[in-house]
This record gives C-alpha cells, sequence and structure tokens, in this order.
C-alpha cells in the first residue's frame, strides 16, 4: 500500500481522495492548516509569557519591575541572591521537618526585602541575612525547644521588593494563606519605618486580622492596633540618651543638629523627637540668623539627588564650635559624616579639646561603622559617637557571668548563632538585626504556645493576635512574657482604656514593655552614671524583671 497515494488516506474526506484537488480545495486546506499553526502557535506564546512571568513553576513568585524582582510568597528556598543560599536552604529543610513532624503545623511570614542591588534598597545584604538567621534560630528554638509545646512553625519568604513597594501583592497572598494545613498566624519583619510598610499595615495585613510582629521599626508614627514593635520606640531611644546626658557630663549650650531631609517616616520621627526632647533646653533651634541646624540627604530612598553630602553641615557645626551633636539619621550615613568631619580643617581640635560627642540611636552597633578606619577617625578628631541601641551585642559578649545588665537569653541565642554560622564574621552580632528578627518569632512562638495551653486547637491569627497583647511584666512575667535575646518584654497596648471617641488621635501600636536600652560609646567604652533604662519603666522604679 502506498502511503504517500492521497486515495488512502482516511483522514481526507473522500471527495477529495478521489478527485483532483480544485483552486477551492487547496485553499480551503491552506486555509486549514494555517489556523492550525496559528491556534497552536497563539497557544505556545501565550503560554511562553504566562510563565516567563513567573520565576517558579508554581507560580508563587512572579518577576516584577525592571529588575525582575520574584515578588511573592513561598516556603521554599528560592534563590534570591547567592549570599542567602545556606540560611535560605536551612530554613526549607526546617519547613519540611515541621510538616514532617506530626504536630500542628503554624506558619509565620518573613516579610521584607530578599535583595539589595541598589544604593538605596531598604535593607543591605548583610542586614538581610543576618535577619533570616535570626528567623531560623528562633524557628529551631520553638520547633525543637522543651517550653514550646505541641506545635511547630513553618516561615514564608514573603518578599516584598527592595523598596518595599509590592506589599499589596503578599498582603493579598498571605490573606488567602490564613486557613488550610498551615495556616498563616502572622507576620515579622516590616524593617523600615516609611510608608509602603504603614500602607502594607493599614490596608493590607489589618483588614485580614493577621498580626505584624516588626523587629525593628521605631518611628512613632507606624501606629495599627495590628502592627506590634519588638524594638524600642524613637521616643523611648531618645528618653535613653536624654539620661544618659543628664547623668554624665555634657556640653548644653555648644549645640548642633544635623538631619536628613528626607520625608520618611523614620527621619521625620527622629527629628522631630530629637527637637521635642533637647530642642529647648540645649538651643537646638531653627533661628534665621543663629540657627543650630543643618540638613543632608540621606541614602536610603529613592534615587533623587546626590546623597550622603555633609560638606556645608560640617562646616557649619564646627564654624559654630559645636561640642554635642544630634545626628538624626540612618546607620549607612554614619560613616560617610565622620570621614567629613575627617577631612574639614575648622574640625580641628587638639588631644585636650572636650570632645565632639555625636549622639543617635540605632537598632545596633554598626560593623561597618567600627572599623579600624573609623575608630582612627574618631581618635583622630577627639570625637565621642553616643548611642542609644535596642542591641550591644558586643558588650554582651564580653560581659563576666553574672551581670545583671545582660539579657538572660542572650548567651544561649550567641551559642547557637556560632554553631549554625559560625563562619560569619566576629560582628555578625553587632548591627543588632539577628536578634530582633530572632525576638520578633520568639514573640509570635510565646503566643503560640499560650494559646495551646489553654486548649485552643486549632490554633488561628485570632488566637496569636489576642494573646500577644495579654502579656504583662508583673509577678516575673507570669503572665506571658516573651524571653528575647535583647531582653525580657511584653508589649503595651496603649488604646486600652482610651475614651473610643479620641480612639483615633490616640496611639494604638503595641511597643515592648520592659525592653533593654543600652546606651552604647565608641570608640572608648565608657560606663554610664544612670541605671539601664527601661521601656514604661519611670526612673527609680524597679517594676522590671531581669533582662
Amino acid at each position: 500500500m502506498n502511503g504517500m497515494d492521497r486515495r488512502n488516506w482516511a483522514w481526507l474526506p473522500g471527495r477529495l481522495r478521489f478527485r483532483v484537488l480544485g483552486l477551492i480545495d487547496v485553499v480551503a486546506l491552506w486555509a486549514l492548516v494555517a489556523v492550525l499553526v496559528g491556534a497552536g502557535a497563539w497557544w505556545g506564546l501565550d503560554t511562553y509569557q504566562e510563565h516567563r512571568d513567573y520565576c517558579t513553576q508554581d507560580q508563587e513568585l512572579r518577576r516584577v519591575g525592571d529588575g525582575e524582582e520574584c515578588i511573592g510568597v513561598t516556603a521554599a528556598a528560592y534563590p534570591f541572591d547567592q549570599d542567602l543560599a545556606d540560611v535560605l536552604g536551612r530554613i526549607e529543610d526546617e519547613n519540611e521537618a515541621a510538616r514532617e513532624s506530626g504536630k500542628p503545623v503554624v506558619s509565620v511570614a518573613v516579610i521584607m526585602p530578599y535583595s539589595s542591588r541598589t544604593p538605596g534598597a531598604a535593607m543591605s545584604k548583610d542586614l538581610i541575612r543576618h535577619s533570616l538567621q535570626g528567623a531560623y534560630l528562633a524557628q529551631l528554638g520553638h520547633n525543637h525547644g522543651p517550653a514550646t509545646g505541641d506545635t511547630a512553625v513553618q516561615l514564608l519568604f514573603a518578599n516584598v521588593g527592595e523598596d518595599l513597594s509590592h506589599w499589596r501583592t503578599v498582603s493579598a497572598e498571605l490573606a488567602s494563606r490564613r486557613d488550610g494545613e498551615s495556616p498563616l498566624v502572622a507576620a515579622i519583619g516590616l524593617p523600615n519605618s516609611d510608608a509602603a510598610t504603614l500602607a502594607a499595615v493599614r490596608r493590607g495585613l489589618g483588614p485580614a486580622r493577621i498580626p505584624a510582629v516588626s523587629a525593628v521599626l521605631s518611628s512613632r508614627e507606624m501606629e495599627h492596633p495590628y502592627l506590634l514593635k519588638v524594638s524600642p520606640s524613637t521616643d523611648q531611644l531618645v528618653d535613653a540618651l536624654k539620661r544618659y546626658v543628664s547623668a554624665n557630663k555634657v556640653n548644653r549650650e555648644d549645640t548642633f543638629m544635623i538631619a536628613d531631609e528626607r520625608d520618611d517616616n523614620y527621619v521625620a520621627n527622629l527629628r522631630r523627637v530629637f527637637r521635642e526632647e533637647f530642642g529647648a533646653q540645649y538651643g537646638i533651634t531653627d533661628d534665621e540668623v543663629q540657627r543650630r541646624t543643618e540638613t543632608y540627604q540621606g541614602i536610603k530612598g529613592p534615587a533623587e539627588g546626590t546623597p550622603q553630602i555633609f560638606r556645608r553641615a560640617v562646616s557649619a557645626m564646627c564654624a559654630v564650635g559645636a561640642r554635642t551633636v544630634f545626628l538624626a539619621g540612618r546607620d549607612a550615613d554614619l560613616p560617610p559624616f565622620l570621614e567629613t568631619v575627617d577631612r574639614t580643617r575648622s574640625c580641628d581640635r587638639g588631644p585636650h579639646d572636650e570632645p565632639m560627642r555625636i549622639l543617635r540611636v540605632s537598632t545596633g552597633r554598626d560593623p561597618v561603622t567600627e572599623t579600624a578606619e573609623m575608630r582612627a577617625i574618631a581618635e583622630r578628631n577627639n570625637l565621642e559617637i553616643v548611642t542609644a541601641a535596642a542591641v550591644d551585642a558586643p558588650r554582651w559578649r564580653a560581659a563576666r557571668s553574672g551581670d545583671e545588665q545582660v539579657p538572660k537569653a542572650f548567651a544561649l541565642f550567641a551559642d547557637s548563632y556560632d554553631r549554625y554560622f559560625g563562619e560569619e564574621k566576629n560582628d555578625a552580632l553587632g548591627d543588632g538585626y539577628a536578634v530582633m528578627y530572632h525576638d520578633a518569632l520568639t514573640a509570635v512562638g510565646t503566643a503560640v504556645v499560650a494559646a495551646r495551653d489553654s486548649g485552643i486547637n486549632p490554633v488561628d491569627h485570632h488566637d496569636v493576635y489576642d494573646e500577644l497583647r495579654r502579656g504583662s511584666p508583673l509577678e516575673h512575667c507570669a503572665a506571658g512574657c516573651v524571653p528575647g535575646a535583647s531582653g525580657v518584654f511584653t508589649f503595651a497596648d496603649e488604646s486600652t482604656g482610651t475614651d473610643e471617641g479620641a480612639r483615633h488621635a490616640a496611639p494604638t501600636g503595641l511597643w515592648p514593655v520592659c525592653k533593654p536600652v543600652p546606651v552604647v560609646t565608641f570608640p572608648k567604652e565608657l560606663r554610664s552614671r544612670s541605671p539601664l533604662y527601661r521601656t514604661y519603666q519611670e526612673q527609680g522604679e524597679n517594676t522590671c524583671p531581669r533582662p
């Protein structure tokens, strides 16, 4: 049988098998072929374009923007950045172990950027990695610790982009994960005090009733009933500085303030608080003739203009002989500020002159600042940098056993960090992010255990939110304090007892109670004459348990 004989083609209509094809038949046949080929090509191109936009086959992460960041939520170790491969892999393994443990599993999202490609990115690569490392250690502590009940925690990587702008996509996905086998019960992270973070809570997580526990937010502008903060507020950090300068000899006349002029929540709030706490008493004014303030453009934020230009501000500061300087800016701006001081001739002073004290606040002790180069600049220019911080890991590591200012849980945390991430630099804990992310997840885990101890099964996001708000520091934290590596703490619901008619104007966020605020000096380690500051504890009181 000749396969090329058209008369043997069973699929071809009989009238075409046994007659010579006419023009109409040929046109119709080619039209059919064209339709089939076109449909196949359209389907293939459409499928390609659809899948091309996704970073993963399960379509959990989607490429967005010119930088094609992979935005979304996943429990798998997607290679956002090669520097994160180790910690992401460890968390993925622990997620799988949690799901196979036979315990009830709850999910907690880690909301933050997972890449840092531009100078104005919300977080540096080191901060991202350290944050995830801290969250991993808290996950291990919960899943394998002796006092965490019969639940296990799965972490979800929730990437909102390096500028935090993709919160809508992430919030919608998290809202859809509140039910199921591993229900989402909370989110942690939320690293920057800016409009995108606040919108993510006000218009995303809050309406979905998902509690958000930020590790490092400190601006008082970041208020919402579903936004809890592990960090002391800017007001409390500056108050700790005020107690320091009151107890130590600090010049109150030759003062100056240099402030980041960007209009984001953090720096705007810090400028305001510095003026409120120190302005009248220390002469920080905007007087047109005798002004004692100058501004600069910080590195964080959109690339508009040239950031970190301190020449004018430093020249003005030194021209008036300032000895006490309030620096209202972010950690990343401190090294170029110090370098500018070093290059400015009008700042020269003798070794026997009173040092210039630079007062600032921070999450931790920035390792970039405390380098040999920065130490040499500080010593050469007779500078003393005084920082109110949430974490003082170098001092806590070096402290003698029994030092009551060192958090009880820090030693165990530091040992675990060295065990799992010993290849990191010795100062990796200095920035405070690993400690604070650990404590944020520990707070959620403590709430999960409290709900289970109350007989709740399964635990959901409503239960975790209720437990987070119920802690009390009284009676040695018998009512649910968090054993954080940065100190024992619980949360204060400042809206409690507020008249409903005035609720909209009152603080509605939840801030940590009894959180220690150490004051750090550089390049010399000086012990403050004032007692350890504890948030919400009045000076002279002793209502908080040992940290």
